[in-house]
């Protein structure tokens, strides 16, 4: 079995692949959050920052390209080989309004005959390795089967699919029974993204597609930062867990400290990543309004440190 991170925007950067790395634990793969490139142009050049290999000293990540054209896919081709990446990752499962409506990310999966005269372009200059990670649909679970045979005449070394059309967002259930029945019709390697929260989650999908090894974790290792160590079966001390999750916050706190300037900028960073983080606590809304309510990096500190000792 190989686990690998998802690439969440704004949560599972440099910065918490680097802090997870050294103090919890290394995943068999991560993702880099995507980065943009319309018309040839980096959209944020700021995001092209993530996959700095200064930033990636304990594992480096694939990176992320989100885009429609192979014009654009050749300048993050390129920066990429500057970095001396040799595998990146196609983002066709972005729901988002504003990159669905351009035709990018779950945008690009109405189309077959787009994305095939992409697909055509793409691999017959590139020297990477190319794995795409894409949704059921846009619309409807339906739009997936005509690209079962896209997707098959392009050398892709793996698929990463998350069972959701791009409408539903990151709610509702996924449509397990179709990820079920188009998996095996693909000819590359299967990654299953997707509501895996727990070890019995990644049970549920191997009894119903059990030629699946490969899964893709996202809010559950937000939730859980023990997720991967209980799939794995290790067994980890409550002192060892208090230590370990305090030594990861810590790190998140001294690299946020690189990349933001400002207590109120990095709160902004802290809110966002215990919304879902603390969801794994008991007493989570609680912690998460307290949370909320810190206006200095001294007073967060107070109430993370809290949280962590009586966790466990």
């Amino acid at each position: 079995m190989q686990l690998y991170l998802a690439p969440l925007q704004g949560l599972t950067d440099w910065i918490f692949r680097e802090s997870y790395s050294k103090h919890i634990g290394q995943f068999d793969k991560t993702f880099a959050p995507f980065i943009r490139v319309q018309n040839s142009d980096f959209y944020h050049p700021s995001q092209c920052n993530d996959i700095l290999p200064e930033h990636n000293t304990f594992q480096k990540p694939v990176p992320q390209f989100l885009g429609n054209d192979s014009v654009s896919f050749q300048r993050f081709e390129d920066m990429c080989l500057d970095h001396h990446y040799t595998e990146v990752n196609i983002n066709m499962g972005c729901p988002f309004v504003k990159v669905v409506s351009k035709g990018m990310g779950a945008g690009m999966l109405p189309n077959p005959e787009k994305v095939a005269e992409f697909l055509e372009k793409v691999f017959a200059v590139t020297k990477l390795d190319i794995s795409i990670k894409c949704r059921l649909g846009q619309d409807n679970v339906s739009e997936f089967e005509p690209l079962i045979q896209v997707f098959n005449d392009f050398p892709i070394v793996e698929m990463i699919i998350h069972p959701r059309i791009a409408k539903q967002m990151y709610k509702g259930e996924v449509y397990i029974d179709d990820f079920a029945r188009y998996a095996p019709l693909l000819k590359h390697p299967i990654c299953y993204n997707g509501e895996i929260l727990n070890p019995t989650d990644i049970d549920k999908i191997t009894a119903l597609t059990p030629q699946v090894e490969r899964f893709m974790i996202g809010r559950g290792i937000l939730q859980n930062p023990f997720l991967l160590a209980e799939i794995r079966k290790e067994d980890i001390s409550r002192d060892k867990k208090i230590s370990m999750l305090s030594a990861f916050h810590l790190s998140l706190i001294e690299l946020c400290k690189q990349k933001y300037s400002g207590d109120v900028n990095l709160m902004r960073r802290f809110v966002e990543m215990w919304t879902y983080h603390s969801e794994g606590f008991e007493d989570g809304r609680k912690i998460l309004k307290q949370v909320k309510k810190c206006n200095t990096l001294v007073k967060y500190e107070a109430v993370l440190f809290k949280a962590i000792n009586d966790l466990i």
